[in-house]
């Protein structure tokens, strides 16, 4: 418990410079709130993968809605006391908030081993609901997001054991088979956990059909983390830069935009600097398996390429996704491969 604290007091400290680092003052005009009403649904699966590797981060499943008030905004009070200290001014651009519901899957690879597996990463499994607020305009984007959620529940397990039981049905194959270790996931019986997000992103190159952007973000909580990265992209383009789709389930800050007629090809990169994840170590409730902190990777890469059609008011992205594994186990993987798909619709 001592190390967690010093940890979680250490990032917090990371999290204060990154984010003042990066505040700038700024003549602002009116408010410009964003209308109307807005559903995005995401998915993650390696099924979409071309290697279909059933392994790490199996699968994410993602519903967003975006309106300008709601039941569900639970954590409006908690974003406002943040806002001002990492510079969010609502007068700056044009606001967007969304609340999102999400699940988050995580295996080890011999998924057909009902004893506990100590030398590949542990089961794990999150449902979160998260609130968002992003201001945007032109060349920048400044997100907060808080989100609160329930390790170790059993709906992974129920979801999993239904999706490969369809497939097998599907293909009349005998794999994949069930998976027999969700007893040992982290939080088994579950917990309650909560993260803090922080995140910017900023044109800095465009032309007629092209556009560059770069990013950071910061973490504080059950994922304690700070990344920078870089996207791009190039196409038929009729929309924000801040728009691209990259990892919505995730870590993502796109707001999908309505827009006319655009396709383009786009890609994504991030390299972050990691500190605590329960996901791997666990959290306040004692875990059968968990990885200790010095078999963590400090420093992971992640990636994504996809491609967006867009019509008035319809987005859908497919996109291919990567990162380097999570732990140096001798059984865990050096990098992981999964597919996306991606559909928002927007009315304003």
């Amino acid at each position: 418990m001592q190390y967690l604290q010093r940890m979680m007091f250490a990032a917090f400290g990371l999290f204060w410079l990154i984010t003042a680092g990066f505040v700038h003052a700024k003549d602002c005009e009116s408010p410009v709130n964003s209308s109307g009403f807005g559903i995005g649904v995401y998915f993650d699966q390696d099924l979409l993968a071309p290697s279909n590797d059933d392994r790490d981060y199996t699968m994410g499943i993602g519903v967003e809605i975006f309106q300008d008030e709601g039941p569900l905004y639970l954590m409006r009070d908690l974003l406002t006391m943040v806002e001002p200290v990492v510079g969010f001014d609502e007068r700056c651009g044009r606001v967007y908030q969304s609340f999102m519901f999400g699940s988050l899957n995580y295996t080890p690879d011999d998924i057909g081993d009902p004893e506990p597996i100590y030398d590949d990463r542990p089961y794990a499994s999150l449902l979160y609901l998260s609130n968002k607020r992003v201001i945007a305009d032109d060349e920048r984007a400044l997100g907060v997001e808080f989100m609160v959620g329930a390790l170790g529940t059993n709906v992974a397990r129920e979801v999993q054991q239904g999706l490969h039981g369809w497939w097998r049905d599907t293909t009349d194959d005998d794999e994949p088979v069930d998976p027999e270790g969700w007893d040992h996931q982290i939080s088994d019986g579950g917990e309650p956990t909560v993260r803090l997000r922080v995140t910017d992103s900023r044109r800095f190159a465009r032309g007629s059909n092209w556009d560059l952007a770069h990013s950071w973000d910061a973490n504080l909580g059950f994922q304690t983390n700070a990344s920078i990265g870089l996207s791009g992209r190039i196409g038929k383009l009729n929309s924000p830069f801040w728009s691209v789709p990259y990892d919505p389930i995730n870590r993502g800050n796109f707001v999908p935009a309505v827009t006319g007629n655009e396709w383009y090809f786009w890609a994504a990169g991030r390299l972050r600097a990691v500190a605590y994840d329960a996901l791997l170590q666990g959290q306040f409730r004692d875990s059968e398996v968990t990885v200790d902190y010095d078999d963590i990777r400090k420093l992971v890469w992640e990636g994504g390429v996809g491609v967006t059609k867009g019509w008035p008011g319809f987005q859908l992205t497919f996109s291919i996704n990567a990162k380097a594994g999570d732990t140096l186990l001798d059984k865990a993987p050096d990098e992981h491969l999964w597919g996306g798909l991606y559909l928002s619709r927007r009315y304003d």
